[in-house]
């Protein structure tokens, strides 16, 4: 029986198969954080739900893209099934209004208005992964970005979205660097007529807990959080809530993690001193106590 993390993650394969160029085993293997085997598991799974996986002069796979829309056909009772299991992963989810829109295209169901939440986003979306298949630039036009708390458009070529479909993979032309942009602080997108030119800087790392990407997380970060800390950090950054135990003897919450920066968690330390104790690591006790430092 598919769960909701197998049908996320087959429709995340199908999007990165259409994507130029080929991919080998292993980066499909990278891509899905999973093994070789899985990997072929779910090679097989797509042929048998019709798709017709090709193969180059190098071996490396990839998905035809033809000029109309490829959509996985569901009977009605297949489309109610997959709709229960894509609301269940909650409403805050981009790729399953996304999922959600599709499924009731390629079928007889009526998804009611309490279900088509944030349909903006779900067309942002969309329009990337339109960008991302035809291997064309995209312009993200009004981004809020957090670092620089400036709104602007950015020129880039888009590779691939993260779990969830939260944020997107892209190289920005002006600074020549690989980026994550959030989709919710996009205003919206457009897919360019010019063709991707910096393929060969693309890079793809799958960013920390906090949204950062970088060749290796080596930074470590060890707090002992209030419980109005630990509610805010799990609503804030979702992938830390695995990394948080309880400490039942004190009523507080204990967080350690590995990260790519030390930005993001500092600002959070920062916005709630009174909240929260660092333990750890002494780089990152030495990266807060220059910010107090600095600031007064």
């Amino acid at each position: 029986m598919f769960n909701q993390n197998r049908i996320y993650r087959l429709f995340q394969l199908i999007n990165y198969l259409k994507a130029r160029p080929a991919k080998s085993v292993r980066s499909i293997e990278s891509f899905l954080d999973t093994s070789e085997r899985t990997v072929y598991r779910y090679l097989d799974l797509l042929k048998d739900l019709g798709f017709n996986i090709e193969k180059d002069n190098n071996n490396k796979m990839f998905i035809s893209v033809s000029s109309d829309t490829d959509l996985i056909p569901f009977t009605p009772q297949e489309a109610e099934y997959l709709k229960k299991l894509i609301l269940s992963s909650g409403k805050e989810n981009q790729l399953a209004q996304s999922v959600l829109q599709k499924v009731q295209q390629s079928s007889e169901i009526q998804l009611g208005a309490d279900s088509l939440f944030k349909a903006h986003l779900a067309k942002i979306v969309e329009q990337i992964s339109v960008a991302i298949i035809e291997g064309k630039q995209l312009l993200i036009k009004g981004y809020s970005s957090a670092n620089s708390q400036s709104i602007s458009d950015r020129l880039v070529e888009p590779t691939c979205f993260t779990d969830n479909y939260d944020s997107v993979s892209a190289f920005e032309i002006k600074t020549q660097l690989n980026k994550y942009f959030n989709i919710e602080r996009m205003a919206s997108v457009e897919v360019l007529e010019t063709p991707m030119k910096h393929e060969a800087q693309h890079e793809f790392y799958k960013p920390d807990i906090f949204g950062f990407q970088g060749k290796s997380m080596n930074k470590e970060i060890e707090l002992e959080l209030s419980m109005r800390a630990y509610l805010l950090l799990k609503e804030e950054f979702p992938m830390s809530a695995s990394f948080i135990k309880p400490v039942p003897e004190t009523g507080k919450y204990y967080f350690k993690a590995n990260v790519q920066s030390f930005q993001a968690p500092g600002r959070f330390v920062l916005g709630f001193l009174e909240e929260v104790q660092v333990l750890g690591s002494k780089e990152f006790i030495r990266f807060i106590q220059k910010v107090i430092k600095k600031n007064t």
